[in-house]
């Protein structure tokens, strides 16, 4: 049996409501900078990616696919592709990487875990270009995103077998249908049509991980956006999603009866993308800290690492963390995939080589004898007092003994890149010069630093999106 919230509406009827109706000038002057500042990462690591393997083949399956007229640009890339497309090409250019910003800590209510909200930007991008947004209406979007993302966590449990990009399923299609202009009830349909699709086992990132895991959440927003494109021309969703019996309640079963509150809940003082952290290593979010920690630890030992005896490397005691390290998939990393999510290689390799970054992937490092003799040596435990101390960030202590007995210790309670006030200017700006030095001059980051930091001041976003097409014109000024 369905049941309706007491005012008779389903919880993706009082969302599409709430989406609806807040205005842009709603969100405060901090939300809308952290919007550009999280919006700008997002395209470092996208041009990033240009050249990983599974991009490419992604990219090159849509561009023999895409018969329709091109509608949207590809970041980085001359061509454009169907909005659909667009979306799903440029979601995996974000993603691919590991490098995009991630949620700090546990939701203060449901406990989970994790999650990158930015792999939604792109929705946000397409729908811009398609509907001709101002820059401040695409900042807003991108804002109900992240909005729409910690309500859904709030829903999920903590150790639920659905991953939280299930949550774009609403997210997605939430965010187009606002920059198209969708009516409340042509919105909900088609929130409903992108939810009833998005479901997504937790598998897809545990055990041998798969490319699955770089363009999951990437098909999602593809599909939202599609949904938009239906809803739009009539077509209708399930909307009792979450009161149906066989509905979506499996997936957010935190407080399901909850679903219709929580969701369009009015805007809160302080935004959820202040609740995020930017990545400063090409890894999982759980790794920033192991990999500063073994960076600590390398120089304290001037990179001498048959000098040890013993290593030890401590973490927070959390469910997340003791479920990570006993996966065999991470302990023996069989992929590009399983190794950026793999606490023994981030260490040893990071141990190894002093420095980590794209190139510590290359050449298959994972399977290198050096490296996986490191691994083997290397002893690991949780602590409940790190748990206790500083949970959210992921904290990690290494603890080495040489051969001649002397001992060594890096502490690293907390990443380069995590700020308990979220994203901030300089850690963004650093991080985008240094990811995007091989890939467009000076000059041209410049004008994409200029294009996304005056983005609330444009009347249209095309001209971010010329600056982001590496042959299209050369003037790069907004509108």
């Amino acid at each position: 049996m369905t049941r309706l919230s007491a005012s008779g509406q389903s919880a993706i009827t009082q969302l599409a409501a709430w989406v609806s109706g807040v205005r842009s000038e709603a969100f405060s002057p901090r939300a809308i900078e952290q919007a550009k500042l999280v919006l700008l990462d997002t395209i470092g690591c996208s041009l990033a990616a240009l050249d990983d393997e599974t991009a490419c083949a992604v990219l090159a399956t849509l561009a023999a696919l895409d018969g329709d007229k091109p509608q949207c640009a590809v970041l980085g890339r001359p061509e454009k592709l169907s909005a659909p497309n667009a979306v799903l090409a440029n979601g995996t250019l974000i993603r691919v990487l590991d490098l995009n910003d991630y949620v700090a800590g546990a939701h203060p209510q449901s406990g989970a875990r994790g999650g990158h909200p930015s792999d939604n930007i792109p929705v946000a991008l397409a729908a811009a270009q398609l509907a001709g947004a101002s820059g401040r209406d695409l900042l807003a979007a991108i804002l109900i995103g992240y909005e729409i993302y910690g309500r859904g966590k709030a829903l999920m449990s903590a150790d639920s077998p659905w991953d939280g990009i299930s949550i774009s399923g609403l997210a997605a299609p939430a965010m187009a249908g606002r920059l198209l202009g969708l009516d409340k009830e042509k919105l909900a349909h088609a929130i409903a049509l992108g939810a009833a699709r998005a479901p997504t086992p937790v598998a897809v990132r545990e055990g041998a991980i798969s490319a699955a895991k770089s363009i999951a959440n990437a098909l999602i927003a593809q599909s939202g956006m599609q949904a938009v494109l239906l809803a739009a021309a009539g077509v209708t969703g399930p909307l009792d999603l979450f009161e149906a019996e066989r509905g979506l309640k499996a997936v957010f079963a935190y407080a399901p009866e909850s679903a219709a509150g929580i969701l369009g809940a009015p805007l809160p003082a302080e935004c959820f993308i202040s609740r995020v952290a930017i990545k400063a290593y090409p890894c999982f979010a759980g790794g920033q800290s192991a990999v500063a920690a073994a960076l600590g630890l390398h120089r304290q030992i001037s990179g001498e690492i048959d000098s040890l005896a013993s290593i030890r490397a401590a973490f927070a005691d959390l469910p997340i963390v003791r479920r990570q390290l006993a996966d065999p998939g991470r302990v023996a990393p069989a992929s590009r995939e399983a190794a950026d999510h793999s606490l023994h290689f981030l260490i040893a390799v990071t141990l190894i080589d002093g420095t980590f970054g794209l190139g510590q992937f290359a050449g298959e490092r994972w399977n290198d004898p050096k490296v996986r003799a490191l691994m083997a040596r290397l002893e690991t435990t949780t602590d409940a007092d790190l748990a206790r101390r500083v949970g959210s960030a992921y904290p990690c202590v290494l603890h080495a003994t040489g051969r001649d007995g002397r001992d060594h210790e890096v502490e690293i309670l907390a990443p380069p890149g995590f700020s308990s006030n979220g994203p901030d200017a300089q850690t963004v700006l650093e991080k985008f010069a240094r990811m995007t030095a091989d890939r467009v001059s000076p000059a041209a980051r410049d004008q994409i630093v200029d294009a996304v930091m005056t983005l609330d001041k444009a009347k249209t976003c095309e001209g971010l999106m010329r600056v982001l097409a590496p042959r299209a014109p050369a003037s790069a000024a907004l509108d």
